[in-house]
């Protein structure tokens, strides 16, 4: 990994999942879809380009991925719309991280305590509980997302 970093803003909920998960500076695993993102959109810093600094910490400081094709000393600077692109790579890894490990929780007991056991994954996960109400809302999007589709993701059995 390089030593050259970009900076996004995420939503506090993912800042604090993703640092807690990959550290500071985040650094994606080799081969991840958000390595892919990030070296599809990086590029070429424009001379007119402003050199990004995190003064107040609100921004998240990713490692850009090594690669022998675009050398970050020379590209590490990415677009607005590719950073975009970076942040939904990193909501839909959250949805699958929250997803995986929630679902068969809430399986188990028919919705009862699920308020509890969101709590406890955010802790798990170095989410703030001032954003357990936002990460609890995601959940159950998700979930009458599918069943409003007709796909009941809380029974794997058939009603006979």
């Amino acid at each position: 990994m390089s030593q050259f970093c970009i900076y996004i803003k995420l939503k506090p909920y993912l800042k604090e999942w993703l640092v807690h998960s990959l550290g500071e500076p985040v650094v994606f695993p080799d081969h991840s879809n958000e390595n892919a993102v990030i070296r599809t959109f990086i590029q070429r810093r424009p001379a007119d380009a402003p050199v990004e600094i995190n003064t107040a910490g609100e921004f998240t400081a990713i490692c850009i991925p090594d690669s022998k094709a675009k050398p970050a000393e020379y590209y590490n600077y990415i677009s607005n719309s590719g950073k975009k692109a970076i942040i939904e790579a990193i909501e839909d890894r959250f949805i699958q991280n929250l997803w995986a490990e929630l679902s068969m929780l809430t399986l188990s007991n028919d919705g009862k305590g699920i308020n509890t056991h969101i709590e406890a994954w955010c802790e798990m996960h170095g989410i703030s509980l001032d954003s357990v109400e936002t990460v609890r809302q995601k959940y159950f999007r998700i979930r009458k997302a599918y069943t409003e589709k007709g796909i009941d993701l809380r029974n794997f059995s058939r009603k006979k």
